[in-house]
Protein backbone atom coordinates (compact mmCIF):
# COMPACT_ATOMS: atom_id res chain seq x y z
CA UNK A 1 0.00 0.00 0.00
CA UNK A 2 2.85 2.23 0.85
CA UNK A 3 4.50 1.80 -2.37
CA UNK A 4 1.23 2.98 -4.15
CA UNK A 5 0.96 5.80 -2.49
CA UNK A 6 4.57 6.85 -2.97
CA UNK A 7 3.97 6.03 -6.46
CA UNK A 8 0.96 8.39 -6.40
CA UNK A 9 2.84 10.83 -4.89
CA UNK A 10 5.27 11.39 -7.78
CA UNK A 11 2.58 11.13 -10.11
CA UNK A 12 1.45 14.47 -8.83
CA UNK A 13 5.05 16.42 -8.91
CA UNK A 14 4.06 18.94 -11.16
CA UNK A 15 0.47 18.60 -11.24
CA UNK A 16 -0.79 22.16 -11.19
CA UNK A 17 -3.88 23.49 -13.36
CA UNK A 18 -4.39 27.37 -14.23
CA UNK A 19 -8.39 27.14 -14.18
CA UNK A 20 -8.12 26.62 -9.92
CA UNK A 21 -4.81 28.19 -9.59
CA UNK A 22 -4.11 31.22 -6.93
CA UNK A 23 -1.01 33.20 -7.23
CA UNK A 24 -0.07 35.20 -4.54
CA UNK A 25 2.23 37.88 -5.39
CA UNK A 26 5.68 38.67 -2.84
CA UNK A 27 7.44 41.90 -3.22
CA UNK A 28 10.21 40.31 -5.33
CA UNK A 29 8.29 38.20 -7.37
CA UNK A 30 5.52 39.69 -10.34
CA UNK A 31 2.35 37.57 -10.39
CA UNK A 32 2.91 36.65 -13.98
CA UNK A 33 5.93 34.66 -13.29
CA UNK A 34 3.55 32.57 -10.61
CA UNK A 35 1.51 32.26 -13.55
CA UNK A 36 3.95 30.94 -15.87
CA UNK A 37 5.17 28.53 -13.16
CA UNK A 38 1.83 27.28 -13.09
CA UNK A 39 1.27 26.89 -16.34
CA UNK A 40 4.39 24.57 -16.89
CA UNK A 41 3.23 22.60 -14.18
CA UNK A 42 -0.03 22.57 -15.90
CA UNK A 43 2.22 20.89 -18.79
CA UNK A 44 3.38 18.47 -16.76
CA UNK A 45 0.44 16.97 -15.00
CA UNK A 46 -1.25 16.88 -19.01
CA UNK A 47 1.95 15.01 -19.96
CA UNK A 48 1.59 12.18 -17.02
CA UNK A 49 -1.59 11.85 -18.12
CA UNK A 50 -1.60 11.41 -21.68
CA UNK A 51 1.86 9.43 -20.84
CA UNK A 52 3.53 11.91 -23.59
CA UNK A 53 6.53 13.28 -21.14
CA UNK A 54 8.75 14.18 -24.10
CA UNK A 55 7.79 17.60 -23.64
CA UNK A 56 8.51 18.45 -19.93
CA UNK A 57 12.46 17.28 -19.78
CA UNK A 58 13.10 21.39 -20.87
CA UNK A 59 10.66 22.27 -17.44
CA UNK A 60 13.19 20.31 -14.97
CA UNK A 61 16.13 21.30 -13.86
CA UNK A 62 18.85 18.77 -14.84
CA UNK A 63 19.87 18.10 -11.13
CA UNK A 64 16.01 17.58 -9.90
CA UNK A 65 15.29 15.65 -6.88
CA UNK A 66 12.33 14.38 -6.22
CA UNK A 67 11.82 13.46 -2.13
CA UNK A 68 9.19 11.09 -2.14
CA UNK A 69 10.25 8.51 -5.25
CA UNK A 70 9.15 4.88 -4.74
CA UNK A 71 9.12 3.43 -1.39
CA UNK A 72 10.30 6.92 0.42
CA UNK A 73 13.52 7.04 -1.92
CA UNK A 74 14.86 9.70 -3.50
CA UNK A 75 14.70 10.09 -7.72
CA UNK A 76 17.89 12.23 -8.86
CA UNK A 77 18.29 14.15 -11.95
CA UNK A 78 15.63 15.18 -14.93
CA UNK A 79 16.02 12.10 -16.74
CA UNK A 80 15.35 10.06 -14.06
CA UNK A 81 12.32 12.15 -12.67
CA UNK A 82 11.04 12.39 -16.67
CA UNK A 83 11.33 8.30 -16.93
CA UNK A 84 9.31 7.59 -13.43
CA UNK A 85 6.53 10.27 -14.32
CA UNK A 86 6.66 8.36 -18.29
CA UNK A 87 6.33 4.71 -16.30
CA UNK A 88 3.58 6.19 -14.16
CA UNK A 89 0.87 6.50 -16.64
CA UNK A 90 1.64 3.19 -18.09
CA UNK A 91 1.49 1.71 -14.37
CA UNK A 92 -1.65 3.40 -13.55
CA UNK A 93 -4.61 2.88 -16.16
CA UNK A 94 -7.38 5.47 -16.58
CA UNK A 95 -5.31 7.60 -14.36
CA UNK A 96 -7.00 11.13 -13.65
CA UNK A 97 -5.25 13.77 -11.73
CA UNK A 98 -8.11 16.75 -10.76
CA UNK A 99 -6.46 19.90 -9.12
CA UNK A 100 -8.39 20.90 -6.11
CA UNK A 101 -6.34 23.89 -5.13
CA UNK A 102 -2.97 25.65 -6.09
CA UNK A 103 -0.96 28.23 -5.52
CA UNK A 104 2.24 29.87 -6.34
CA UNK A 105 4.59 31.96 -4.53
CA UNK A 106 8.23 32.97 -5.76
CA UNK A 107 10.05 29.66 -6.18
CA UNK A 108 7.48 27.69 -4.61
CA UNK A 109 4.03 25.87 -6.09
CA UNK A 110 1.36 24.34 -3.84
CA UNK A 111 -0.91 21.78 -5.22
CA UNK A 112 -4.19 19.60 -3.38
CA UNK A 113 -4.93 16.83 -6.41
CA UNK A 114 -7.48 14.20 -6.49
CA UNK A 115 -5.98 11.18 -7.95
CA UNK A 116 -7.96 8.54 -9.32
CA UNK A 117 -7.32 5.11 -11.31
CA UNK A 118 -6.87 1.67 -11.63
CA UNK A 119 -3.38 -0.22 -10.82
CA UNK A 120 -2.12 -1.64 -14.49
CA UNK A 121 0.35 -3.79 -12.68
CA UNK A 122 2.01 -5.01 -9.63
CA UNK A 123 4.81 -2.05 -9.63
CA UNK A 124 2.43 -0.34 -7.67
CA UNK A 125 1.29 -2.77 -5.17
CA UNK A 126 -1.79 -5.11 -6.30
CA UNK A 127 -2.83 -5.21 -10.09
CA UNK A 128 -6.16 -3.71 -10.73
CA UNK A 129 -6.29 -1.70 -7.51
CA UNK A 130 -8.63 1.02 -7.11
CA UNK A 131 -6.94 4.70 -6.74
CA UNK A 132 -8.79 7.35 -5.07
CA UNK A 133 -6.39 9.55 -3.37
CA UNK A 134 -5.78 12.84 -2.07
CA UNK A 135 -2.50 14.52 -1.84
CA UNK A 136 -0.54 17.91 -2.04
CA UNK A 137 2.81 18.37 -3.31
CA UNK A 138 5.71 21.22 -2.80
CA UNK A 139 7.27 22.02 -5.88
CA UNK A 140 10.42 24.53 -5.24
CA UNK A 141 11.75 26.62 -8.18
CA UNK A 142 15.41 27.46 -9.10
CA UNK A 143 15.87 29.62 -12.21
CA UNK A 144 12.31 29.20 -12.90
CA UNK A 145 13.18 25.00 -12.91
CA UNK A 146 11.42 22.59 -11.40
CA UNK A 147 14.63 21.33 -8.47
CA UNK A 148 12.81 19.98 -5.73
CA UNK A 149 9.15 17.89 -4.81
CA UNK A 150 7.62 16.80 -1.70
CA UNK A 151 4.38 14.52 -2.02
CA UNK A 152 2.52 14.51 1.42
CA UNK A 153 -0.55 11.97 1.40
CA UNK A 154 -3.81 11.78 3.33
CA UNK A 155 -2.76 9.36 6.40
CA UNK A 156 -6.49 8.79 7.50
CA UNK A 157 -6.92 7.34 3.99
CA UNK A 158 -3.70 5.35 3.99
CA UNK A 159 -4.61 3.89 6.95
CA UNK A 160 -8.20 2.70 5.98
CA UNK A 161 -6.78 0.77 2.76
CA UNK A 162 -3.76 -0.47 5.04
CA UNK A 163 -6.56 -2.34 7.43
CA UNK A 164 -8.51 -3.05 4.20
CA UNK A 165 -5.45 -4.89 2.81
CA UNK A 166 -4.73 -6.50 5.51
CA UNK A 167 -8.37 -7.97 6.30
CA UNK A 168 -8.65 -9.24 2.76
CA UNK A 169 -4.86 -11.05 3.34
CA UNK A 170 -6.23 -12.66 6.52
CA UNK A 171 -9.72 -13.22 5.37
CA UNK A 172 -11.45 -10.96 8.65
CA UNK A 173 -13.58 -9.47 5.59
CA UNK A 174 -15.08 -12.99 4.93
CA UNK A 175 -16.08 -13.36 8.38
CA UNK A 176 -17.59 -9.78 8.27
CA UNK A 177 -20.38 -10.74 5.87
Amino acid sequence: MKKILSGLSVIVFFLISCDHSASTTPADNTGSQNDVNIANNLKVYKAIETGDVSSIDTLIASDAIDHDGPHGTDIKGRDSIVKMLGDMHNQVKDLKIDVISSAANGDYIFTLVHVTGTTADSSMGMPGKSIDEKAVDVVKLKDNKMMEHWGFTDDAQISKEMMEMHDKMSGTDKMKK
